[in-house]
C-alpha cells in the first residue's frame, strides 16, 4: 500500500549482497509507469555511510515519476523523514556505460553536458531505515 513502511525484509527476501540488491533494483524499475529519468549516488561521504550503515556510496535510479518539475510542488504528506537535500544534477552529454575498468575523473568530467542545482526530498520505505542495509 502507498504510504506503508517495512519494518524489515524477510530474510528469504533480502538480497545477500549489494549485487543482488542492484538486481533487485534493475527489475524494479521494469515495472514503472514511466521511464528512467537519471541516477543518483546515495551515501558519498563517510559520515553518511555511517549514518545509514553501509560501505560505500549506492547508486540508484531516479524514475521520471518521482521528478517534480521547476516550479512544481511536493506534497511531504507520508514522508518521515521531512528534510530538503541540496543536490548536484548532472546532465549527462553520453552515456558511460559499463565496464570492467573504472572510469577516469576526465572520462566522467567529458562526458558530462550541464549541472544544475537539485533538491532531493528523500524517505525510505523501511521504518528503521538507518537499520536496512545496503
Amino acid at each position: 500500500h502507498a504510504g506503508t513502511k517495512l519494518d524489515a525484509l524477510d530474510g528469504a527476501m533480502r538480497p545477500r549482497d549489494r549485487a543482488e540488491g542492484y538486481a533487485v533494483q534493475a527489475a524494479l524499475g521494469k515495472t514503472s509507469r514511466e521511464k528512467l529519468f537519471g541516477w543518483k549516488i546515495a551515501a558519498t561521504s563517510a559520515a553518511g555511510q555511517k549514518h545509514i550503515n553501509v560501505a560505500g556510496p549506492l547508486a540508484g535510479r531516479i524514475l521520471a515519476e518521482t521528478v517534480i518539475v521547476d516550479g512544481g510542488t511536493a506534497s511531504m504528506k507520508g514522508n518521515e523523514m521531512r528534510v530538503g537535500e541540496p543536490e548536484y544534477a548532472f546532465r549527462m552529454a553520453r552515456d558511460l556505460v559499463p565496464r570492467t575498468t573504472p572510469y577516469s575523473v576526465q572520462e566522467v568530467l567529458e562526458a558530462v553536458a550541464t549541472l544544475h542545482p537539485a533538491i532531493e526530498i528523500p524517505d525510505s520505505r523501511f521504518a528503521d531505515f538507518v537499520s536496512a542495509g545496503e
